[in-house]
């Protein structure tokens, strides 16, 4: 399909569901907060979550990296009921 001039975000879907794939994600902490607030499932949250186990593992990690680039931030966003400003 490559050949053929199909764009590879359209080609891609003759592969199986199975195969791994990687991104580079870059956001501001807002929407992190956002992110994390609907997909960690946490205790104490403001709002609860009920996310499917995948994307909850994704939110851990991105949740690890905010917490230790940002801790300032990720503390008030805990200590406000892990709502986005």
């Amino acid at each position: 399909m490559l050949q053929a001039g199909v764009a590879r975000e359209v080609a891609r879907m003759v592969l199986p569901v199975t195969i791994y794939s990687s991104a580079y994600v870059t956001v501001n902490a807002r929407s992190l907060m956002n992110f994390l607030s609907l997909r960690r499932k946490v205790d104490g949250s403001h709002f609860p979550s009920f996310p499917q186990r995948e994307i909850e593992m994704v939110a851990e990690i991105y949740e690890d990296h905010f917490a230790r680039l940002m801790p300032l931030t990720h503390a008030a966003f805990e200590s406000h009921g892990r709502v986005a400003p």
